[in-house]
């Protein structure tokens, strides 16, 4: 007999909150593996990977000693170890990062997971549970403007905490059940939300591709995604193999290129492949309790470890050399063809297939609606809960003021995403100009945000954005004047693990128009010109072709050159000054102990240069650099 629908929302309860809590414990977990054990790039990519997959497979053992226990205290213990990770939440609310932080989201991160390894979640019930959990997520990240709840200290991320917190507590007093899901759902169900996370339901990303209407566009598609997870039937073998296309293929054209409006609906596309993918996978829901596959948790496990092995293979990439957008490719063609030989199995069984569905068809109109009012949450919340900071100097002095810096993602010497913070030292030096260089638009390993869209909200400024690395991380140009001729022009690696690029424009300020150039050189690998000499050189021939305009030129970010390298000459060779000279030596990084001095601006020699400085902060591993230019 199948379970009405009213009788749902109970077992729903548990996996949407474990799964919520998940999503925002990974959020916390991977930037803290990035920045606080890992050091960004002092750390080797492979000591980072293993300490993440030993805490992933650490929940073996619990397997192990739960392999002979009754589905009703696997049910307690999941109990206990969904608050396990609620409190581990509420406590990264208060910590001031550091190895407290990092060693708390891992207890955290640890607990959800094996939460979700023991629990005896029905698989109909699993997968309504993990979409309403995914949607719920990404509801609330949108609405915050893709500025994790974690990271703020306002009243919009306590009283989210407030709501998740209620939302565990009930669903743990809520029907004691048990039931049964396939092997085959538990092994796909961490690498699909992985995909989700980096690709298809990610807010960042999103924003980033199209705006506020890109955000709003996920959050409906992934709250639809939940409402019909229920209704969706056991799929036709043909119906599976349209689906895979469809997933593989959308999957490919979202992480292909830059992000656009095209990529974002093309993820929404792919999400809906996704969600007829994990759905066919299904048992049909029934009333009762049933006994867990003895093979589930270990599928589970399995699927864990095939998550993280993924997700580092996926961003290792940009310190080992290569691209990896294949790695999620491979994977969403990988469960569509998985759901394709499920269906046929299922094809061979009539009664394997779920009836049921033709009653449910009612819930659609609500469904639809409740996607319109996620989207219009998702639209407007950003405004709501984003406001410009309460004083924002404006730069009344004559000439040009130019500040650069390399912002590490938005993350401080102690592993925090400060953006606030970031925003007020900014506007504190009262800049015409801010040339940004690591800007991060929706890395899932740094908390799927866009920081730039954040930092220009708050700064009320106009943001360009230059990709370097891949379409969602590069540079970046912030002002309040008239900007114009925005180009972004991507540089060879010349074996540099990490791309570049240099992004150009013009400003006009009093009716004087300057040039403005951000960059950031990667260091090749050995052998290559002294490591960035040959992008030096490229950089020289695009600032040649502005020069030619014969306006002032700023050119600033973080070179990776010291002032005495043949690198630094090759840019002075085209007509720059170092507008930093008189201050030498003036060290930049990294910023707890300033011992390189790789970060600068250089500008046309018929300006006159005021003002060169520093400023001592550690909201990030570099410190900004700010001149005043004028004729």
């Amino acid at each position: 007999m199948m379970v009405p629908m009213p009788r749902l929302f109970p077992r729903i309860l548990p996996v949407a909150a474990g799964v919520w809590l998940l999503i925002d414990l990974q959020r916390v977990w991977a930037p803290s593996l990035i920045t606080i054990f890992g050091q960004a790039a002092s750390t080797p990519a492979e000591l980072m990977g293993l300490f993440a997959v030993v805490v992933v497979a650490s929940p073996a053992v619990l397997l192990l000693v739960l392999r002979r226990v009754g589905p009703e205290r696997r049910a307690r213990t999941a109990a206990g170890l969904l608050v396990v990770a609620l409190l581990a939440r509420i406590a990264l609310q208060w910590v001031g990062g550091g190895d407290p932080q990092l060693w708390i989201a891992t207890v955290g991160l640890v607990a959800a997971l094996a939460w979700l390894y023991v629990a005896p979640f029905g698989s109909r019930v699993l997968a309504a549970g993990v979409m309403t959990g995914l949607a719920v997520a990404t509801l609330t990240h949108a609405a915050l403007g893709s500025w994790g709840a974690v990271w703020r200290a306002d009243a919009w991320a306590w009283g989210l905490l407030a709501v998740q917190t209620a939302a565990v507590l009930l669903s743990l007093r809520g029907e004691r059940w048990v039931g049964a899901s396939p092997p085959r759902f538990a092994l796909a169900l961490l690498p699909a939300l992985l995909l989700a996370g980096v690709a298809l339901a990610n807010v960042g990303r999103a924003s980033a591709a199209a705006g506020g209407w890109g955000a709003a566009l996920v959050a409906g598609a992934t709250v639809a995604a939940a409402g019909v997870a229920l209704l969706v039937p056991r799929l036709s073998p043909s119906v599976a193999v349209i689906a895979a296309v469809v997933l593989a293929a959308a999957t490919a054209l979202v992480l292909a290129g830059e992000p656009t409006g095209l990529a974002a609906a093309a993820g929404i596309v792919a999400l809906a492949g996704l969600l007829v993918m994990l759905a066919g996978a299904v048992e049909p829901l029934r009333s009762g309790p049933e006994v867990p596959p003895a093979g589930f948790g270990w599928a589970m496990w399995t699927g864990g470890i095939t998550w993280v092995l993924l997700f580092f293979a996926y961003y290792a990439g940009y310190d080992l050399g290569y691209r990896a957008d294949w790695v999620l490719t491979v994977l969403a063609a990988a469960l569509g063809l998985a759901g394709v030989l499920a269906a046929r199995r299922d094809a061979a069984d009539p009664a394997r297939v779920a009836g049921g569905v033709d009653r449910h068809r009612a819930a659609v109109p609500g469904i639809v609606a409740a996607a319109l009012v996620a989207a219009g949450v998702a639209w407007v919340g950003p405004q709501v809960t984003i406001r410009p900071l309460d004083s924002i100097p404006t730069g009344r002095e004559p000439g040009l003021s130019v500040l650069a810096w390399n912002l590490r993602m938005g993350y401080g010497m102690d592993g925090q995403f400060q953006v606030r913070e970031v925003a007020e030292l900014i506007a504190g030096q009262a800049p015409d100009v801010v040339l940004l260089s690591e800007i991060d638009r929706g890395w899932l390993l740094n908390g799927g945000q866009d920081q730039l869209r954040i930092l220009a909200r708050l700064l009320d400024m106009e943001a360009h954005f230059g990709p370097a690395a891949d379409p969602v991380w590069g540079d970046a140009i912030l002002t309040r004047l008239p900007i114009s001729n925005v180009e972004s022009h991507p540089l060879r690696d010349f074996g540099a693990p990490t791309g570049a690029q240099v992004l150009t424009a013009t400003v006009t300020k009093a009716g004087d128009r300057y040039e403005v150039v951000s960059t950031h050189l990667q260091p090749a690998a050995s052998g290559l010109g002294g490591g960035s000499l040959l992008q030096a050189r490229q950089i020289a021939d695009i600032v040649a072709g502005r020069l030619a305009k014969g306006r002032p030129l700023v050119l600033g970010g973080d070179l990776n050159i010291p002032p005495d390298s043949e690198s630094f000459r090759a840019l002075l060779a085209v007509g720059l000054v170092d507008a930093l000279a008189e201050r030498r030596p003036l060290f930049t990084s990294p910023a707890d102990r300033p011992v390189e001095q790789i970060d600068h601006l250089l500008v046309t020699p018929d300006v006159v240069v005021s003002g060169a400085r520093t400023v001592r902060t550690e909201l990030s591993d570099h410190l900004p650099v700010s001149v005043r230019i004028a004729r």
